[in-house]
């Protein structure tokens, strides 16, 4: 049976950077989800005629939102907002702490490795194909509860390590990829190495790094056929020569540069990633280009903030990890505080910032700064996780 409905059309429209209003037909496009009722679809504010902001002022994160079922084992209930929460999130960053300009999703839709045990209607139902590399999957898995979201701003996606040719990288080029494509899994030569890309959100400059096979403990096979480190290596010297520009820029990865998920018997951090951290040292800078602002990424299944000492010889950017919106979480197994000073591949830690609940951050245009705070899956801010960003440091979160 066909991955997707044999009388879908994929079709895109690159809509002009001032236009006031677009819209859907809504007579001739049955698609299960659509922003509103008559198919408006919401644009960028900061490119509106007249407007008095030129980025976007408030940008909601999340990540890491797939019904979690495994070959084996315990799967998460996709049917119970207690055990899978993504809607909840995504409803609640719609409205929470104000609605969003901006959503950046960063990466891993699907979660599942088989249907589940009660497939629901679109996604390996009778009648339905039983793979999960399906539009209906993504559909179930990320459109549908995202639905109110996807309604009250644009999104940038990012790809993830569940989105590579050999997991569901036909359904990312086909509806999330920025530049969508029927061909790009195809198996002679799949695209797991998509080039790093710019995308302008007004005066903030979002740059797109796919690093799908830089986050699993085993190499997945299509991603096999290069270098690794190399490939990433020229992928971050084409960032930092070509792609960062004057004003504000974020660099976006699945697969967080720097982020601690442990800790050694001695106290040490056991952190990630050391293949992307390895490719950054390898640049012709040996660093990340010092106008990057922040690295958002996903794939740890919690919310951290990773800092670095300001006076250590290697200039880091602060890490933001948001991974924690709705797949099953992973467990924090340290104190952050007993971490501060602790080694990151070298440089110390300045400040560390965890949160193993669900739910989605918020990165909000002051005027003069960034302000970051963390949001629980009903839209209560997390204490201690409001931070402005002062140089390449978050000091005095409260």
């Amino acid at each position: 049976m066909a991955l997707y409905p044999t009388t879908a059309t994929l079709c895109t429209r690159r809509i002009a950077a001032d236009a006031t209003a677009a819209r859907i037909d809504a007579t001739t496009s049955p698609v299960p989800v659509r922003p509103s009722a008559n198919g408006d679809v919401p644009l960028p504010n900061w490119t509106q005629p007249g407007s008095a902001t030129r980025q976007p002022q408030n940008i909601a994160l999340i990540g890491d939102t797939g019904c979690r079922i495994p070959a084996t084992g315990t799967a998460q209930d996709c049917a119970q907002p207690q055990d899978w929460p993504f809607r909840r999130v995504a409803n609640s960053a719609a409205t929470d702490p104000v609605p969003p300009n901006l959503v950046v999703h960063l990466g891993d839709y699907i979660y599942r490795s088989r249907p589940g045990p009660n497939p629901p209607p679109l996604c390996g139902a009778t009648g339905i194909s039983p793979s999960l590399h399906t539009w209906g999957c993504l559909v179930t898995d990320f459109f549908q509860p995202a639905s109110r979201l996807l309604a009250q701003a644009p999104f940038v996606f990012v790809r993830g390590n569940h989105e590579t040719c050999r997991r569901s990288g036909e359904v990312w080029f086909r509806y999330l990829a920025s530049t969508p494509s029927l061909t790009a899994c195809n198996a002679q030569s799949p695209e797991d190495f998509s080039p790093p890309e710019r995308i302008d959100a007004g005066t903030l400059g979002l740059l797109l790094m796919d690093t799908s096979c830089a986050s699993d403990d085993a190499t997945p096979p299509t991603c096999a056929h290069a270098p690794r480190e190399a490939r990433y290596t020229a992928q971050f010297n084409q960032i930092n020569n070509s792609l960062v520009q004057a004003g504000d820029d974020f660099l976006l990865s699945h697969a967080p540069i720097w982020a601690v998920r442990g800790v050694t018997p001695a106290g040490n951090p056991v952190w990630v990633d050391e293949l992307l951290s390895g490719a950054v040292a390898g640049t012709s800078l040996g660093i990340l280009d010092r106008r990057i602002n922040l690295v958002l990424s996903g794939h740890i299944h919690l919310y951290q903030l990773l800092t670095f000492d300001a006076s250590a010889q290697f200039h880091r950017p602060p890490q933001v990890v948001v991974g924690s919106s709705g797949t099953e979480l992973d467990q924090q197994t340290w104190q952050d505080g007993a971490l501060i000073g602790g080694l990151v591949d070298g440089v110390p830690i300045g400040e560390l910032i965890t949160v193993d609940r669900y739910g989605y951050g918020v990165l909000r245009d002051t005027g003069s700064t960034w302000n970051l705070r963390y949001f629980d899956r009903f839209g209560t801010r997390v204490p201690g996780t409001n931070c402005n960003l002062a140089g390449a440091r978050f000091p005095n979160c409260v």
